[in-house]
């Protein structure tokens, strides 16, 4: 499969992403890239990033690396690192397979704002349910 066709296959797959304006746009053999836009759904009451948002986006990231392995996973634990504010246009999650186990991946992700600062850091755990 070319790279446009896993791009393809990752932004067609789950209508929660596009729904919550969240998009893959760059997936490599360990990493990939995911971004959000900050409409003001997005946005908490203080006009920055809800927690939630930048949490499904580190999510996403996880998940879509994952799945460049051909397998299948679903979310066993998050932990995120709100680092400062998450403000401006978009953000990035960058995730990147740090242990492909047998039965659970552990992937890290870093989130940064439009102008390149770092806001957040996550570490997840996905759990293999099968091949695909």
């Amino acid at each position: 499969m070319t790279k446009e066709e896993l791009l393809q296959r990752a932004n067609e797959r789950c209508p929660y992403n596009k729904y919550n304006g969240i998009t893959v746009t760059d997936i490599g053999e360990d990493n990939c890239v995911v971004e959000g836009e900050l409409r003001p759904e997005a946005m908490n009451p203080w006009g920055m990033a809800h927690g939630g948002f930048v949490y499904s986006l580190c999510d996403v990231a996880a998940g879509v690396v994952v799945s460049r392995l051909n397998r299948r996973g679903v979310t066993l634990s998050g932990n995120m690192y709100y680092l400062r504010p998450s403000v401006g246009k978009s953000l990035r999650a960058e995730g990147r397979i740090i242990k492909d186990g047998k039965t659970v991946v552990l992937v890290e992700t870093n989130v940064y704002n439009d102008e390149g600062v770092h806001t957040a850091r996550g570490e997840f755990q996905i759990y293999i349910i099968d091949e695909e």
